[in-house]
């Protein structure tokens, strides 16, 4: 249950950090990194909820 909530959390800010990226990438063009960091951090969570899901209902 602790390892889904710090999953959750951390998908959380992965997501922020994209959307931060992506909403301020015209004023500073190093912001589209932190935007792709974001995205893949957001994914990489998502995988690892679904992942962990998947086997508690097998």
């Amino acid at each position: 249950m602790r390892t889904n909530i710090l999953n959750v959390i951390c998908a959380g800010i992965f997501f922020g950090l994209f959307i931060i990226g992506m909403v301020f990438a015209e004023e500073m063009k190093w912001l589209v990194s932190v935007g792709i960091l974001g995205l893949s951090g957001f994914i990489f969570f998502i995988y690892r909820i679904v992942s962990l899901l998947k086997t508690k209902r097998t």
